[in-house]
């Protein structure tokens, strides 16, 4: 996977807008919510794959100590543009040579999964994660779903048949990635997989999104009070096992042993 397929996507969509719109608001409010739940004062981040550094920035308002690594370097100008005082590198979350062994509290791997192709460079990745996470700390793992792609970009574009006919969705409409694509798409069996091979043990999963990407129109069109108790709705039913894997994204919540 080359390095310039990844940067001519995220200057064709900037991910720093993305997180600030309704349906990205939902996944963040989310996402941050189950993370206080995890988190100590004093305790020091990092933060991998971190895009423009939206959950680095947040954190950091917060008081954490936070070094965050990032592959694409339009997203580091972007982040060190808002947070001038931010420690950000430049660095591919599968080789993290410089940083030591046990260093982090808390690691979060919220995006570079998406990108990462098949079990063998996401175990690259998350076994150092693995590496730079301390003994009995936790990893936030991000992964994109199967379902949310197969309804949306499969059947809502009318391109489910050709795709089946080319073998890109196998007979059990499990997307089949292709050379040259940037992103893989997994269910909970295939994320449960990975977990074994890395030698880690879950604490939670919880979508962080839900329907949100479903709706983007209808949130968009929703009243401040109502687009709150949304987010509120999303955080209390973000744990559901019948709702995990049906958004667009899922969160992994891990315990580094």
């Amino acid at each position: 996977m080359a390095l310039s397929n990844i940067e001519k996507h995220y200057n064709k969509h900037p991910e720093d807008l993305r997180l600030l719109r309704r349906h990205g608001i939902v996944e963040f409010e989310t996402t941050m919510y189950h993370l206080h739940r995890f988190l100590l004062p004093g305790q020091y981040l990092l933060d991998i794959g971190a895009g423009t550094g939206r959950y680095t920035s947040a954190l950091m308002k917060e008081g954490y100590k936070v070094k965050a690594i990032e592959l694409v370097r339009r997203n580091i100008e972007v982040f060190l543009k808002r947070e001038p005082e931010a420690d950000v590198v430049q660095g591919d979350a599968r080789n993290l040579s410089m940083i030591p062994d046990a260093t982090a509290d808390v690691t979060l791997l919220l995006g570079p999964l998406y990108h990462l192709i098949g079990d063998t460079e996401k175990l690259k990745a998350l076994n150092e994660a693995k590496r730079v996470t301390k003994p009995g700390g936790i990893i936030l793992v991000a992964y994109l779903m199967n379902e949310y792609s197969i309804l949306s970009y499969c059947f809502d574009e009318e391109r489910i048949g050709d795709l089946v006919t080319r073998g890109v969705v196998d007979k059990n409409y499990h997307l089949q990635v292709q050379d040259g694509e940037l992103y893989d798409y997994v269910r909970l069996e295939d994320i449960n997989r990975l977990n074994q091979k890395a030698g880690l043990e879950r604490v939670t999963i919880f979508s962080p999104d839900g329907a949100a990407d479903y709706m983007r129109t209808r949130l968009n069109q929703m009243s401040e009070e109502t687009f709150a108790h949304f987010i509120n709705y999303q955080k209390t039913i973000s744990e559901r096992p019948e709702l995990i894997g049906a958004g667009s994204h899922t969160v992994d919540v891990l315990k580094c042993p």
